[in-house]
């Protein structure tokens, strides 16, 4: 409960005063776990991260009640106002009054938080109420699209980070506040001016920082700025003799990390190859699970890209795996992507039997890709088609697997082919089109392929639109039949192709 206190010794962080100048004091119970001045002195612990921790200030979500502002006691609403306040008391006072006025004007806020932080500096000395008074304005700037005023209130918002508050409370503060205005266009001189003021203070906050930044980069695919950052953060997790320095293996998996996205982005499979081989050699003390899920997960598209469905199929598996530990949504792509590999391997395991993934067999962004594996492995082409589009926007609205279903298709047409043919010591590329659901020209590269391949014997008779299987010539003999057909049919294209020209 709150009880009232004449004490001018009580410590005015914890103390609230009513309009006669009388405070209140917690004395215990309650909840004040939404009051964000309540925590200000107290030991926020030390963050290994420049994460999603917003520290002491729980009011970063936005511009309302903090919940816990409104300290006057049921039924007295303090004197009658003679008595004067102290310095200190009157800034908060003013501070609340800023965000209340803020709910309803933000540009009259503006100037009542600016005029917190002037009056702080003027009658006592730079402190909390100016920090948070200014923050509160980098944020409302933000909101009203104010971004070159913006940097102003942000660099002097910066200069409390010397003596006005700690190094700790800082960072979190102002991880917050640049999570808060990340979509501002001029996001990295934000992050630039809080790296210079950070640089010799703390390396390990400018690590955390710079890792951040480079996030922020990446989203927005700003890759020449990117890779500087990159170039910059390598350079401090480095040897004298040019060496990754292994007592860094955790910054190092992040560093990593972010060059093999970029790979991957820009479609550098070389690059992609030597990177995913060295952050593989890395042994962080703790490796973490979402850091490890990115190089999996770009390793698993690597191998696609190569056609090695079983090492994709693997290292999706494990992308799968960490992702899941580490609660990030992207774990369901990679098991989509985990199904893709395994249609194309051919493999006869499902992958769902695994616990983890079993656990995910209801959820909607991965019930169309267990309907589309059960009708591969069903070898049913046009309900496989059908699938597909009827789950459009989980399939094949993901860029990835989009390019590999003609793979899969192609495939699937394979299987159900040599199925079809088996009976057959002749039979009219009409049907096979009709049963595969394709057009004849297709039909007759895919036996063109599989007679190259020696996986039938056979001739094609394309006057007649018959292909004639023979198992008694020998394998010599229809695959050199073969080249001579697709010889014919290059130079009729070629023959069509002069005549446009």
């Amino acid at each position: 409960g709150f009880v009232p206190s004449d004490s001018s010794s009580a410590r005015p962080e914890l103390a609230r005063a009513t309009t006669d100048g009388r405070r209140w004091l917690r004395t215990g119970g309650g909840n004040m776990a939404d009051d964000d001045d309540f925590n200000w002195d107290e030991d926020a612990g030390d963050d290994d991260g420049f994460g999603d921790d917003t520290g002491f200030d729980e009011d970063d979500t936005g511009f309302g009640d903090d919940g816990d502002d409104n300290f006057y006691a049921d039924g007295d609403e303090g004197g009658d106002g003679d008595e004067s306040l102290e310095p200190e008391v009157e800034v908060e006072n003013a501070y609340y009054a800023a965000k209340d006025t803020a709910e309803d004007d933000a540009a009259a806020a503006i100037a009542e938080f600016k005029k917190v932080a002037d009056d702080e500096k003027a009658n006592l000395q730079p402190g909390k109420w100016g920090f948070k008074s200014l923050k509160r304005v980098c944020k409302l700037q933000h909101t009203l699209g104010k971004h070159d005023e913006l940097l102003g209130t942000f660099e002097r918002l910066l200069t409390y980070t010397k003596s006005a508050v700690t190094m700790n409370e800082s960072e979190k503060a102002l991880n917050s506040l640049l999570d808060f205005v990340a979509d501002a266009p001029n996001i990295t001189t934000l992050y630039d001016m809080t790296l210079d003021a950070f640089r010799e203070k703390n390396e390990k906050a400018c690590l955390r920082l710079e890792l951040k930044l480079a996030k922020v980069l990446f989203a927005r695919r700003d890759f020449d700025a990117l890779n500087k950052t990159l170039a910059r953060l390598h350079a401090t997790c480095k040897l004298a003799d040019g060496a990754d320095d292994p007592a860094k293996g955790s910054q190092l998996m992040e560093i990593y990390a972010f060059k093999i996205q970029v790979a991957t982005e820009l479609d550098q499979p070389k690059e992609l190859k030597q990177l995913y081989t060295r952050a593989l050699k890395i042994k962080a003390a703790i490796p973490a699970p979402r850091t490890q899920g990115i190089i999996r997960e770009c390793g698993g598209k690597m191998w696609m890209r190569a056609k090695q469905w079983q090492k994709a199929y693997e290292d999706f598996f494990d992308a799968f795996k960490n992702y899941d530990e580490a609660g990030s949504p992207r774990r369901l792509a990679c098991l989509k992507y985990l199904v893709l590999a395994s249609m194309l391997m051919g493999s006869d395991i499902n992958p769902f039997e695994e616990t983890r993934a079993k656990s995910y067999k209801s959820n909607d962004e991965i019930v169309g890709m267990i309907s589309v594996l059960d009708a591969y492995d069903r070898q049913d082409i046009k309900d496989f088609e059908r699938l597909l589009k009827k789950h459009k926007r989980s399939i094949m609205d993901d860029a990835f697997i989009k390019d590999y279903i003609d793979d899969l298709l192609r495939n699937m047409r394979t299987q159900v082919l040599l199925k079809r043919l088996q009976p057959y010591t002749r039979i009219r590329i009409a049907f096979i089109s009709a049963e595969l659901n394709v057009p004849a020209e297709d039909v007759e590269e895919l036996l063109v392929s599989l007679i190259l391949d020696n996986k039938i014997r056979g001739r094609i008779d394309q006057i007649n639109g018959v292909l004639e299987l023979d198992s008694a010539k020998s394998a010599e003999y229809w695959h050199y039949n073969a080249v001579q057909q697709w010889a014919e049919r290059l130079s009729q294209i070629n023959g069509a192709l002069a005549q446009r020209v």
